[in-house]
């Protein structure tokens, strides 16, 4: 796309991005961006928020805050006698532990409507984490 501008000179593509101030609409910054730099841009753009995507739909399958909680507490607290207080820290790192394999493994969707493969999982992921 080679066009010549108004005085014969032949069009270089560009652009101008200029900040201004939204009260006074004073430049704050300006500056200029070249054709091979747009593209540069655009495809950074494009991959960061396609990553932002792919961690979203994979790895953040979060159940709702209160539902961990009552499973991390049921499980540290579901022990009839009296726990030392380094056995209860041991107990709340394993719950902790299979809980976050157990979310990785069933989403919460899954959870809703399979509760028992839940603590089927549950259990057994606790059985690896000692």
């Amino acid at each position: 796309m080679s066009e010549s501008c108004s005085c014969g000179e032949k069009a270089e593509i560009g652009a101008t991005v200029k900040f201004h101030c939204k009260t006074c609409a004073s430049v704050i910054e300006k500056f200029t961006v070249k054709k091979p730099l747009k593209a540069a841009g655009i495809a950074a753009i494009l991959a960061y928020g396609g990553s932002q995507f792919i961690d979203y739909a994979i790895t953040d399958n979060r159940y709702p805050l209160d539902i961990e909680y009552a499973v991390l507490e049921a499980c540290s607290s579901s022990y009839k006698e009296p726990l030392s207080y380094s056995s209860y820290g041991s107990k709340k790192k394993l719950c902790l532990c299979a809980f976050e394999d157990t979310m990785n493994e069933i989403s919460y969707i899954r959870y809703k409507v399979d509760e028992e493969g839940f603590l089927k999982a549950f259990e057994r992921n606790a059985e690896q984490c000692k």
